[in-house]
């Protein structure tokens, strides 16, 4: 990844005033993740299960493709311009993943409703966690809490735990309870 960008800036490309160097790794951040020998998944929030440009304005986070190079787990992170409707369906057959997709979207866990009275039931929380274990999530880390409090009270409600904050990052691990 380095070589590519190194490559792209030697071919002269300067890429608009302000562009700076963003560094391929955050030790703070994910030093412990890296420790982790468990070859658990990482989720990277907002996760967004799309292709192309985001409809709803957000923003995927540059830091975690970087940050994936590093830390040696599996990412669930994409930004891509299609994904194949083959990819999409079974990655929503994942409880985990399409009740947080939902929660990114503004649907709170259970008991609490939004606007439009749409909640994650209590079963489906149920079969998230058990989905969590399934899949060997370990991590998430959530690049703009205050954008996705309702992802961050479904990974509460799944088992992860606020672990640490580093780097203005906030890094979840699953722990089950």
């Amino acid at each position: 990844m380095v070589a590519a960008a190194l490559a792209i800036f030697e071919a002269g490309w300067a890429g608009g005033a302000g562009v700076g160097i963003m560094p391929t790794t955050l030790h703070r951040v994910d030093g412990p993740i890296a420790a982790d020998h468990s070859g658990s998944i990482v989720v990277d929030i907002p996760y967004g299960l799309r292709g192309g440009i985001p409809q709803d304005g957000s923003q995927f986070s540059a830091k975690a493709l970087l940050m994936a190079t590093a830390d040696g787990h599996p990412r669930a992170i994409s930004y891509t311009s299609w994904v194949p409707s083959k990819t999409i369906n079974a990655i929503s057959a994942h409880a985990f993943f399409a009740q947080l997709i939902r929660s990114e979207h503004g649907i709170p866990v259970a008991p609490a409703a939004n606007r439009h009275g749409q909640q994650v039931s209590l079963a489906q929380l149920a079969a998230a966690r058990r989905d969590v274990r399934a899949i060997h999530v370990g991590w998430a880390l959530v690049y703009t809490p205050r954008k996705h409090p309702y992802a961050v009270r479904y990974l509460l409600a799944t088992g992860f735990r606020f672990d640490y904050q580093a780097d203005g990052i906030s890094v979840y691990r699953f722990t089950g309870r």
